[in-house]
């Protein structure tokens, strides 16, 4: 669900960006893969499968590094009462550092491991008290729900509509253009501004739990 507090708001479009950003240069240099969105790997390893071993390996390892980089993410947030967010986020810009520094030393597995780790340890950043977590790499529930609010308004049923999804959508947009765009000059220019967008990500993330704890 979209954050209503101005800062969180701004960390999880920011996260959505980055997701976007990364998922495009992963898509480029991998031939139709993909380091956040799992539906489509998950696609792809179908039609892979009567392929042979060989054809299923990478979607398989890429869904694998997700879902390892889900259940590392949860552990964290269950466990850290105090900086979940400001952990998480320190995590993720540790393993993009490894994935833009082994693209940059030309390899394109060192990339896509721990790009897709980090994208399954992102989406826990909003990790509710229920043990859901809001998604923030896949936008196909946000479009779900755009769908919706264009049916209520349609029915003018303003208690059904529920506003900020479209944003999310465009800033997943947004970031998958840059990377695209980033990847026709140099394809090494992608990962290096997603550490640094993810390190921005990490100040805001702490200074919100700075500021939520001293209050608490």
């Amino acid at each position: 669900m979209p954050q209503t507090r101005p800062s969180l708001r701004a960390l999880q479009l920011g996260l959505s960006g980055l997701a976007g950003l990364l998922d495009a240069t992963g898509f480029l240099i991998a031939n139709g893969y993909f380091v956040s969105f799992m539906s489509g790997n998950t696609t792809q390893l179908g039609v892979n499968a009567l392929e042979g071993i060989g054809s299923v390996l990478l979607p398989a390892g890429l869904i694998a590094c997700f879902l390892g980089g889900v259940s590392a993410g949860a552990a964290i947030g269950w466990t850290s009462r105090v900086w979940p967010r400001t952990l998480l986020l320190a995590t993720s810009l540790a393993l993009i550092s490894a994935a833009a520094v082994a693209y940059a030393l030309g390899s394109t597995l060192g990339f896509l491991i721990p790009a897709g780790f980090a994208m399954g340890v992102v989406n826990n950043v909003f990790l509710r008290d229920d043990s859901s977590a809001a998604g923030v790499t896949y936008m196909t529930g946000a479009l779900v729900r755009i769908g919706q609010n264009f049916a209520a308004r349609w029915m003018k049923r303003d208690d059904r509509i529920k506003p900020g999804y479209g944003p999310l959508w465009l800033c997943l947009l947004a970031g998958a253009v840059l990377g695209t765009w980033l990847h026709t000059f140099d394809g090494a220019i992608g990962p290096a501004i997603a550490v640094g967008a993810n390190a921005l990500l990490l100040v805001l993330a702490w200074r919100t739990e700075a500021r939520g704890n001293s209050q608490g």
